[in-house]
């Protein structure tokens, strides 16, 4: 039975030392919807290098592409053209190499006739996309010891990602095509701290009960020895 006393003492003593599990933390910021094309500094906490150990690092791009297209076929025959409309949204280091990209896209097609007379963006041979809008996400996971010493320090502190949005668009279909497009863009980063806690240092009551444990198995071994 003491000895039972004394095994559980040391497991409790034990347990925030041997239940340290992997922990995240994550910061982001926002472009708001701005007319491409733009660039802009986005700040992000680094990690805290005294919590833990870092294991990897995810970065995560959520991009909305939002505009309108015309169109107007000065073709002498019928022809199926394609409106484009996309965002090419780019997160960067501070050196500026890529760490993630993500590309919105919003594509119509229209079937226009033969040219009208027109250059009106309507009739039979024209049209409008109205407002319309797209988004798309992408992300990348960071093992790289570079990434590492670039993205911690000791208490933390900030560094500035870069995020930048090009305009992508285009009218295809018509040999001879009047086009003409308008393109905003928002953008969303994240970056997520994935870290093995330092192991925690026992409470001084969980000491205590680790102290008295051992004592028990101490009585018990020698009471053992003197029956014997």
């Amino acid at each position: 039975m003491k000895k039972t006393l004394a095994a559980l003492a040391i497991a409790a003593a034990l347990a925030p030392v041997a239940s340290a599990q992997a922990a995240t933390i994550s910061y982001s910021a926002t472009k708001a919807m701005t007319t491409t094309n733009w660039s802009e500094n986005l700040s992000f906490n680094k990690f805290d290098s005294s919590l833990g150990n870092l294991t990897s690092i995810t970065f995560d791009l959520s991009g909305i592409v939002r505009g309108s297209g015309s169109a107007e076929s000065l073709d002498a025959a019928a022809s199926t053209v394609t409106l484009t409309l996309g965002s090419l949204l780019t997160l960067t280091r501070p050196d500026n190499t890529t760490l993630v990209v993500t590309n919105p896209v919003f594509s119509r097609v229209f079937g226009f006739a033969a040219h009208d007379g027109g250059l009106d963006f309507g009739g039979a041979s024209g049209g409008t996309t109205g407002s319309v809008d797209a988004s798309n996400s992408n992300f990348f996971t960071s093992t790289a010891a570079s990434d590492f010493d670039l993205f911690s320090a000791l208490g933390g502190g900030s560094l500035s990602l870069g995020l930048a949005a090009l305009g992508q668009t285009s009218g295809t279909g018509a040999g001879n095509l009047i086009t003409q497009f308008s393109t905003a863009a928002a953008g969303t980063a994240s970056v997520t701290y994935t870290f093995t806690p330092f192991a925690e240092v026992p409470e001084p009551a969980s000491m205590a009960m680790l102290l008295g444990g051992l004592g028990l198995m101490g009585q018990a071994r020698r009471r053992t020895g003197a029956k014997a």
